[in-house]
């Protein structure tokens, strides 16, 4: 074979791996609009009722940022906006959600809240992030946030 044919080879081989590459690092657009279900392939965690960052893109082509529907859980520095705030820290808390937002949650859409997608989310094992968290004690529920009374039998550990 002559190189010329050779280069040609070589240049759509190339061509080839890089569109398909583009391809994959692409992020996906997801209807976050109230009533929706979309993935949230989890990139990071803020502190423990979110936001959670997604990899997944919405309408807009922003990037996903979930806030756990329904629930209070301490800041970084521990403050809490709510009369009973949860017994773990702040830090405790965020750990405890690192730990169950891992891979692609599948959440449920209330609609915007600041920037963020208020939503329900369950992990890929199918737990209530939001029901466990208030079980584990890193977070309450929010009364005025959670109208649909959905976390109401979603009593910590030891007071069931």
């Amino acid at each position: 074979m002559s190189s010329l044919v050779i280069a040609a080879i070589v240049l759509a081989a190339v061509i080839f791996i890089a569109v398909n590459a583009l391809r994959d690092i692409t992020p996906t657009q997801v209807d976050t609009a109230a009533g929706s279900r979309f993935a949230c392939t989890v990139l990071s965690v803020y502190d423990g009722d979110g936001p959670i960052n997604c990899a997944e893109v919405d309408a807009q082509g922003q990037q996903v940022s979930v806030r756990l529907r329904g629930i209070e859980a301490r800041e970084p520095d521990n403050r809490c906006q709510v009369a009973v705030c949860p017994p773990l820290s702040g830090q405790e808390a965020k750990a405890i959600l690192t730990r169950l937002a891992v891979g692609q949650l599948q959440c449920v859409s209330f609609g915007p809240s600041y920037n963020r997608v208020d939503s329900s989310c369950t992990s890929p094992t199918g737990i209530d992030i939001s029901c466990e968290l208030i079980r584990t004690g890193a977070a309450v529920r929010w009364p005025e946030y959670d109208p649909e009374q959905r976390l109401v039998n979603c009593a910590p550990a030891g007071r069931r």
